[in-house]
């Protein structure tokens, strides 16, 4: 009876952050409660066939989500060629009839009504979870963290299907990278030790500012707090990455790729060298022990605090009046980072994947101080 007591508001958790989408999306008008409500129930049945069909698929292949179970490789394969994709095709599969029948006019109700199935979805797999382990503390994590993620990256491709330019396009393109981001982050999740559910921090901080972004864009309202900045607009970043009336200076690109690199090598010998100086041993740092995870937190933070670091310099240095830029040798430097820790660590290239969008969104952000206007 504790345990049930206990799982209750956890499996409740994705609801109600799904009920808060739909308060704030119904700021500008009316959104159908039936319709909301249906895709919630509609993709909670569809996560319980889903998971009916992956357990017989991971059974007869001898596959498994866990590392400890079957490797890296088996595990990846199983997520990325089997849950990852299958969990999102369905929710498109819930969501796809309202969008036939002309029931989402815009990308406020496209987000509003794939987030409801995202968090009907998310229910249903917390439910499974947790009924699976008994209870467990550790899944109860393991849950919370999960549930954000199967809203956020639903509204993703909800936001491209609502939209009206160039739907087609931006749909499988938004669908595809949630797909990915999606299994990357179930993989840490489900898939890998305690001590590694720190990468998703930044992760986190990347949903968490993406979905303020994307919901005061598509329903803005006075914010009631407001110690608290106005985040910009999806316009205004898209804007902010075009070339203003000058050519792609790629000279620069190559440059800023070059110094982020160098400042990540420069900033994590730092931390490397400070932190042996009192007493951390970096060495200590072990995948399934999350005590063991302090000088990950401190090396991840060096990594990232070099992105903003150098998006304002190379902004600054190239008198650049768009942060394309330095976006684009953020992501350069993040490729070929990723690059070196296949050869040489490839546990590192899951830290990396981990970091790349709010590393990409930190370097915008020192670039954007750093521009010329």
């Amino acid at each position: 009876m504790l345990a049930v007591l206990v799982s209750l508001p956890i499996v409740a958790f994705p609801l109600a952050l799904a009920y808060l989408v739909w308060r704030r999306v119904s700021v500008l008008g009316r959104v159908s409660r039936r319709l909301t409500l249906l895709m919630v129930v509609l993709s909670a049945l569809s996560c319980a066939a889903a998971a009916y069909f992956e357990r017989l698929v991971l059974a007869w292949t001898g596959l498994s989500i866990e590392v400890s179970k079957t490797g890296a490789g088996g595990a990846l394969l199983a997520m990325f060629g089997l849950v990852a994709p299958l969990e999102e095709a369905l929710k498109v599969l819930v969501v796809w009839p309202l969008y036939r029948s002309r029931r989402i006019d815009g990308v406020r109700l496209g987000l509003c009504y794939a987030a409801a199935a995202g968090g009907g979805f998310a229910a249903t797999r917390t439910a499974l979870a947790l009924f699976a382990a008994h209870g467990a503390w550790a899944v109860v994590g393991r849950c919370l963290l999960a549930a954000p993620a199967q809203l956020f990256f639903a509204g993703v491709w909800g936001y491209a299907l609502g939209s009206r330019a160039h739907r087609a396009r931006w749909f499988s393109l938004a669908w595809f990278g949630s797909t990915l981001a999606h299994g990357l982050y179930q993989h840490i999740v489900w898939g890998r030790g305690a001590g590694l559910l720190l990468m998703l921090l930044p992760l986190c901080a990347f949903m968490a500012f993406g979905a303020w972004v994307a919901l005061r864009d598509v329903a803005p309202e006075p914010d009631r707090f407001s110690l608290l900045p106005e985040p910009p607009s999806l316009q205004k970043m898209r804007e902010a990455l075009r070339p203003a009336d000058q050519r792609l200076m790629v000279r620069w690109i190559a440059i800023g790729a070059f110094v982020t690199l160098g400042l990540i090598l420069l900033l994590v010998s730092l931390t490397v060298v400070l932190g042996n100086r009192v007493g951390i041993d970096f060495s200590l740092a072990d995948e399934s022990d999350m005590r063991a995870s302090a000088p990950l937190i401190l090396l991840g933070l060096a990594v990232l605090l070099a992105f903003p670091l150098a998006g304002y310099l190379i902004a600054r240095a190239s008198s650049a009046h768009s942060v394309l830029e330095p976006a684009l040798s953020s992501g350069l430097a993040l490729s070929a980072l990723i690059a070196i820790l296949l050869t040489t660590a490839p546990i590192g290239v899951l830290f990396a994947l981990a970091i790349a969008p709010l590393a990409f969104g930190l370097a915008c952000g020192g670039a954007w101080i750093g521009i010329e206007r």
